[in-house]
């Protein structure tokens, strides 16, 4: 018997990452259920895609650039190395958490303040403790990211005095078919049921599955454990009408893990 032994876990992430994360809780005794509540594609509108060129073309004016995702790494990286085969010098470069940092080393940048991604905490306001981004006025910042994240990076360095602008990559999508593999998940009855949710965006796209359900969306809410990465989202799941939450301390694979032996060790789930 696994340390996660009796709980039924629903992951919820890209079907890419979903199947990794899966085995390694099977490992741990869990039973589980992969419904993709996001999936990751690159922006196809014309006027986007233009948008992408135009930042990519101007990187040499930049001082600094932001990734914020490992998302934002693989798709920034390969726009870069399309139209500039050797970096232009000068340009710090900063990720938001441990992983994404470890993404953009592996394509062989070195990333500026790196504690400052290794501290645990994979949040915008970690990052924006870095020593290198508290003196920024009058510097020019390039954020990747995927469509319409999250605005906070770029409003602070705003205020510090930068002039920031994005790179939007991508946009998050909730497939087609998860709605009707919720519902189907949902009819099995399953005890001790917990739904890992990765990203706010995920949470969003759970809470329009929920309230486009015949069952009331309260009853939903109120039985399903879920765990989210951390405590900004936690408190948008509450908000949101779910009851059984809890935040884990970030989103790697090892606090996640950790988040879920505390909601079994918590709900004495078995």
């Amino acid at each position: 018997m696994g340390e996660l032994t009796g709980l039924h876990i629903l992951v919820t992430r890209p079907r890419a990452q979903a199947e990794p994360w899966a085995e390694r809780l099977r490992a741990q005794g869990a039973t589980t259920s992969i419904i993709s509540l996001l999936e990751i594609v690159p922006v196809s509108d014309e006027s986007q895609v233009q948008a992408i060129k135009n930042r990519i073309l101007d990187f040499d004016l930049y001082r600094k650039a932001i990734f914020v995702s490992q998302n934002a790494v693989e798709h920034g990286v390969d726009w870069l190395e399309n139209y500039w085969p050797q970096i232009p010098y000068g340009i710090e470069f900063f990720a938001v958490g441990e992983t994404t940092a470890k993404q953009l080393q592996e394509r062989g940048f070195k990333v500026t303040d790196l504690a400052q991604s290794q501290t645990g905490a994979m949040t915008s306001e970690t990052l924006l403790q870095s020593p290198a981004l508290q003196s920024v006025a009058g510097e020019k910042i390039l954020i990747f990211r995927g469509l319409g994240g999250r605005p906070h990076i770029g409003e602070v360095l705003s205020e510090r005095g930068a002039q920031v602008d994005y790179c939007e990559l991508y946009e998050r999508v909730l497939p087609s078919e998860s709605a009707a593999e919720f519902t189907q998940l949902l009819s099995q009855n399953i005890a001790n049921l917990v739904v890992v949710i990765h990203s706010g965006e995920a949470l969003e796209n759970l809470q329009k599955i929920v309230r486009q359900m015949t069952v009331s969306p309260e009853q939903i809410m109120l039985k399903m454990h879920v765990l989210v990465p951390s405590q900004r989202i936690l408190e948008l799941a509450k908000a949101a009408g779910f009851s059984k939450v809890a935040a884990a301390q970030n989103a790697t694979e090892a606090s996640m893990l950790q988040g879920l032996l505390d909601i079994k060790r918590e709900y004495a789930l078995v």
